[in-house]
Parts: structure tokens; C-alpha cells; sequence
């Protein structure tokens, strides 16, 4: 019985090719990457002419059962989300497109892919990530990828990022975050070292059947430890109380400062009604005058002064 179904199914797949007179398209499925739209095939087999494709779309939001797509080409896809066909693909539309061989007058039969929901089955990219290194901490920024139809917070609302970091070259010491922010600082990293980081976008599995694409790794360096801020803002704020101090003092006691820095020596009694000699020509000199030197020094805290 087993042999009978066998051959059954092989005669019927030959008839149906002499029936059209060329085998259809192969391995036909539709995919959807960050919200596009694609219908993908591989030629029919032992084909050595030249073959051309034409496709049409049907969609669960349409008035009509199919609209044609890409007609003629000789390509192995169509991008059924490019604007110049006018198809119009919604973001939570469901879809399914055929695709059949053309070769001079033979033309094959319609070959389906399967159903298609966009929001369902899309598969994620991955998001563009980067890193600057704030002393001895790392400042990660995540962009969303761009959706050919629509947007993320649109479709999925605000995402959630999978955040994994480690020291270069040593993966197994990997740590993992999740965060809902697209801007986060790792701190208490190592100074003076490497790290690598990659993010994930996360979406629920009810919103989306596919897990999200992780991004290629993106290492930076870290750099010294800085010093925490309050240690900074105690350290200004004494050598600004000491410099105001020290304004103030210098202000009040400015006079016993100045007699301390510059002190002046008073002339002995005995020798402050020495007569001065006189420096006009017109005097005449009875006796000769000397020059008066006086040298101060200090002996059992009196002060005494030399005259020469």
C-alpha cells in the first residue's frame, strides 16, 4: 500500500509538469527582518534557460484575495515593503505571497509560502551601541534599530535591553544587566582596563515569537579611579575659608604686622642731641666732623646700639 501512495505522488508531480510545462519555484517562505517584508524562493531544478519570476501578496486587511508584487524579475526575492510597489504593509498585518516561474511561453504554477504576521514574526536586529569611558566607570548609549514599517516604541512600546560586559579576553568573567533606559553607566569596573560590551533587545515572546539580535561587541578602556566629588568640594571649600581668613587678619592687624616685618631702631638718648654737621658750603668748620655708624644688636634681651 505504502508503494502504491509512493508512486501515486510521483506520477501526479509529473503530470502536473507536463501540465505546465515548467517546475515551480522551490523552498518559496516569506521573512520580515526589523518590520520589512520579503518573499524568498530558489529556482525549480535542472532549469538551464533563463527563468523569470513573478509574484503577487495577499493580506488578512485586504478587499481583494491577491495583488500583484514584483512581475518579471529575474531576481530571488522581492522586497514587498518597498515603497515603489504600493502595497501598503502594515506593521500588525498578517501575509502570505506566491511566486511562479516564467521561461519563454511556459509558465509554472502559483507556489504559496506560509502565513506571515508582522509584529509576530519579525525578527529584531540588533541595536547600535556606544561607549565612552568616564574615569574608571562606562557610559553605554543604545539606539533602537530603524523598522522599515513603522517604529519599536510603536510596535513593541518601550523595550527592554540585555546588557553584557567583560574584561577583554576574559568572556567567562561576563556580567549581565537588564535595563528599560537606553543610556546607563557601568560603575565598579576595574581601572585601566578593556571591557567589551553587547546589548540585546528584549521583547515579551506573547509580542514577538523571535529573540532579539545581539549587537557586535564594542570595547573601550577605562582610566583611574577618580575621586569621589565630596572630597573635591571639602578640599575647595577649606583653602577658600583659609584664603578669606587670612584676608581678614592681614586687614585688622595690618600695623603690628608691618612694625614685625619692617621694625625701626630709635637713636639712644645720649646720642639724639649729637649736633648734625652741616652740608652748606658757606659753613665754616671749627672742628672736624665724622661719620656716625650704629650697629644694632641684641644682648640679654635689650637692645643696644654701637656708635663708631
Amino acid at each position: 500500500m505504502s508503494l502504491l501512495c509512493c508512486c501515486c505522488f510521483i506520477v501526479s508531480i509529473c503530470v502536473t509538469a507536463l501540465a505546465s510545462g515548467l517546475l515551480p519555484p522551490r523552498n518559496v517562505r516569506l521573512t520580515s527582518h526589523n518590520m520589512d517584508l520579503y518573499l524568498r524562493w530558489e529556482p525549480p531544478d535542472n532549469i538551464s534557460s533563463q527563468i523569470l519570476y513573478s509574484t503577487k501578496l495577499q493580506g488578512s486587511f485586504d478587499s481583494v484575495q491577491f495583488r500583484p508584487a514584483c512581475v518579471n524579475t529575474s531576481a530571488l526575492f522581492c522586497e514587498l515593503s518597498a515603497p515603489g510597489l504600493g502595497l501598503n504593509i502594515l506593521e500588525f498585518g498578517r501575509y502570505n505571497a506566491s511566486v511562479r516561474a516564467l521561461s519563454g511561453n511556459e509558465v509554472s504554477d502559483w507556489v504559496h509560502s506560509q502565513n506571515l504576521t508582522m509584529d509576530k514574526d519579525t525578527v529584531i536586529g540588533p541595536p547600535t551601541v556606544a561607549v565612552v569611558s568616564h574615569g574608571a566607570d562606562l557610559e553605554v548609549s543604545v539606539r533602537d534599530p530603524q523598522f522599515r514599517v513603522s517604529t519599536m516604541e510603536h510596535v513593541f512600546g518601550l523595550p527592554k535591553y540585555n546588557i553584557s560586559y567583560w574584561p577583554r579576553g576574559r568572556s567567562y568573567q561576563a556580567k549581565h544587566m537588564q535595563v528599560q533606559q537606553s543610556r546607563v553607566v557601568l560603575s565598579e569596573l576595574e581601572p585601566w582596563t578593556e571591557y567589551c560590551i553587547q546589548v540585546q533587545i528584549y521583547v515579551d515572546l506573547s509580542r514577538n515569537h523571535n529573540t532579539g539580535e545581539t549587537s557586535e561587541p564594542v570595547c573601550e578602556s577605562t582610566a583611574d579611579v577618580p575621586s569621589a566629588p565630596w572630597v573635591t568640594a571639602v578640599v575647595t571649600f577649606v583653602a577658600l575659608a583659609l584664603t578669606v581668613a587670612l584676608v581678614v587678619v592681614t586687614v585688622i592687624y595690618r600695623k603690628p604686622i608691618c612694625h614685625f616685618l619692617c621694625p625701626k631702631d630709635s637713636l639712644p638718648e645720649l646720642l639724639q642731641n649729637v649736633p648734625k654737621c652741616p652740608h652748606s658750603p658757606l659753613f665754616v668748620q671749627e672742628e672736624p666732623c665724622h661719620p656716625l655708624t650704629m650697629i644694632p644688636w641684641q644682648d640679654e634681651g635689650k637692645h643696644l646700639t654701637a656708635v663708631s
